[in-house]
């Protein structure tokens, strides 16, 4: 298993200096993203690198020139963490037991067949019928000739019935293994195994052919036109795809004149079946990965604000720190002050010489950390949190 790569941090320098040393597309494996992802962090911090057929023309002999690195705007990064592409998820490793409930479905299903009429249809198609006749009625009701033949559906084609048949056998194959079909709002039609949605579409598959213009197109022809229109056409042959993302199993059946839909039917009916395992292992290998993100998130979190609470705590201590710095300044001051003094009782301002150094003292004394003793100190540092002062 190759080496999980980690985020790296580059100065501009430093970029611009690797990305003339090595190829990109060489440099941006090294890094673990793509050539074009690496000249999109070029791009950004302003860091030219070699264009197209330097590193051909270098190895030939011929002469290159080497582009110098343009000064950094005001707004131009000075560097750049390149954090290598996720790697994709795996398809899911399933569990010995769902794997021998697949088998068992597949083996179920062997002998599933889509019959040549449609008796008892499924509620669903029963619905589609019922919806197609009440629209021929109103059709038939409306007098207005315009409305009457935008509201009338037409008779089923040969097609729709067989698709009919098709998706009845469908969904009476899914419920029987316990599954169930249905229809949203948009008309979107699923399938639901083991509480997981599985959207599906069988669709006909058209093709692209010239058909000569009409004689109306003609008379709007202008010199030069082509003497065809293209347009896409039915061919008759249908296209059974799962829309939902299942990695691992196969998404798409064609029909074709060799292999039809009835031969290929129990194939779809064995996937959609064990497509339901399938998700529920997807869904609890992201449940445990969302887990697992949201406790490392936590720890992180956790980590952070324990960092914020210790930096706190060493700006109050530095702070009481400084405070006895202060106050030990202060006391030499007034050991000096005494000295000097001549006269105690000389009077300055409201009170006497000697009764400002007995202010002085008492204003120190009640300042000095140290005083107030080791429990007072470290009390007033337990007491802050990552709260209390912001950076």
């Amino acid at each position: 298993m190759a080496e999980e790569k980690q985020p790296v941090e580059l100065t501009r320098q430093n970029l611009y200096k690797q990305v003339w040393e090595t190829p990109m597309t060489r440099l941006a494996q090294s890094y673990g993203i793509t050539g074009n992802g690496l000249a999109k962090i070029c791009d950004r911090l302003k860091v030219p690198y070699p264009p197209r057929g330097y590193w051909a023309k270098k190895a030939a002999g011929k002469q290159v020139i080497t582009f110098r690195l343009p000064d950094a705007d005001s707004d131009t990064p000075q560097q750049v963490t390149i954090k290598p592409t996720p790697r994709p998820t795996p398809p899911p490793q399933l569990s010995p037991e769902i794997q021998r409930q697949v088998a068992a479905a597949r083996d179920a299903l062997a002998e599933v067949s889509i019959p040549q009429r449609l008796l008892r249809p499924h509620p669903i198609v029963a619905g589609w019928l019922a919806d197609h006749e009440r629209r021929k009625i109103e059709a038939r009701n409306e007098r207005d000739p315009w409305r009457k033949k935008w509201m009338d559906p037409g008779s089923f084609s040969e097609n729709d019935r067989r698709r009919h048949r098709i998706l009845d056998a469908l969904f009476k194959s899914i419920e029987r293994q316990g599954g169930h079909a249905k229809q949203d709002d948009r008309q979107a039609i699923f399938v639901e195994l083991l509480g997981q949605p599985i959207e599906f579409q069988l669709r006909e598959k058209l093709k692209q052919v010239r058909r000569p213009l009409n004689h109306d197109e003609k008379q709007l022809q202008s010199k030069g036109d082509k003497g065809w229109r293209q347009e896409l056409q039915p061919t008759g042959m249908f296209i059974f795809s799962i829309k939902t993302y299942i990695p691992g199993i196969c998404r798409e059946w064609l029909e074709t004149k060799d292999k039809t839909m009835e031969d290929i039917f129990p194939d779809i009916v064995a996937t959609l079946i064990a497509a339901g395992p399938v998700l529920v292992e997807i869904k609890r290998q992201r449940d445990e990965e969302a887990q697992r993100a949201r406790a490392a998130e936590q720890r992180r979190y956790e980590k952070e604000q324990r960092q914020k609470r210790e930096k706190n705590r060493w700006r109050e201590f530095n702070a009481i720190a400084r405070q006895w710095r202060d106050t030990a300044l202060a006391r030499e001051f007034v050991a000096a002050l005494k000295l000097i003094s001549a006269d105690p009782e000389q009077q300055i301002g409201d009170r006497s010489v000697s009764k400002w150094l007995a202010w002085a003292d008492e204003k120190i004394e009640s300042y000095d950390p140290v005083a107030q003793g080791v429990e007072v100190i470290f009390g007033s540092v337990s007491q802050v949190t990552e709260w209390t002062q912001r950076d």
